[in-house]
């Protein structure tokens, strides 16, 4: 009878692993980030400013928290080695955002970064040296899915040629009657 009771045991314990590991294989987090396909520049409240915007798809069905967001740019810049050959050197700078975190994302979120004196980007034009070496923005987003608890991340890529200069996004302005709270970006 003691060695029915151990396989019993043992079979209970070995058909829970099984089970664990077969959910965490399978389930795995989907997100519906959405990115604007472009980048802007233009004044805000008489600061230069630019600008992304994202948005979360799906809402309140799949809800994401904790939410950071990184904005950076890589700029290559040629140099002459010992040979005599052209080569590259690739930098990437994170560029600092108005808002880089929020609680949760549930509608639309537009990211500001300031073109100031603080700014890597101030006062440079995007058709002259030094910008010229600029090839891409990465805007990376960091959340957690409320659902599984897990981690995701997705990023998209801009080049010079995505921003717009002198235009803005049209202010969006979301109403939930049954919650009756009013959200605008």
């Amino acid at each position: 009878n003691f060695l029915v009771v151990v396989l019993s045991y043992i079979s209970v314990l070995i058909n829970t692993l099984f089970a664990g590991l077969l959910f965490t294989k399978f389930v795995t987090p989907a997100i519906n980030i959405q990115f604007s396909e472009v980048m802007t520049l233009c004044n805000v409240n008489g600061v230069p400013c630019l600008s992304v915007r994202i948005g979360n798809a799906d809402g309140y069905e799949n809800r994401l928290t904790d939410i950071n967001v990184r904005l950076t740019y890589s700029y290559q810049l040629p140099y002459t080695d010992h040979k005599g050959d052209q080569k590259y050197f690739r930098q990437t700078e994170e560029l600092r955002l108005l808002s880089s975190r929020q609680h949760a994302l549930m509608e639309v979120w537009t990211l500001r970064h300031v073109l100031d004196e603080s700014s890597p980007l101030f006062g440079l034009n995007f058709e002259e040296h030094p910008a010229d070496k600029i090839y891409v923005f990465t805007l990376s987003v960091d959340a957690v899915q409320e659902l599984t608890k897990s981690t995701v991340n997705k990023q998209i890529d801009y080049g010079v040629e995505d921003i717009l200069i002198g235009h803005s996004f049209k202010h969006e302005v979301a109403y939930d009657p049954m919650t009756k709270v009013a959200t605008s970006d």
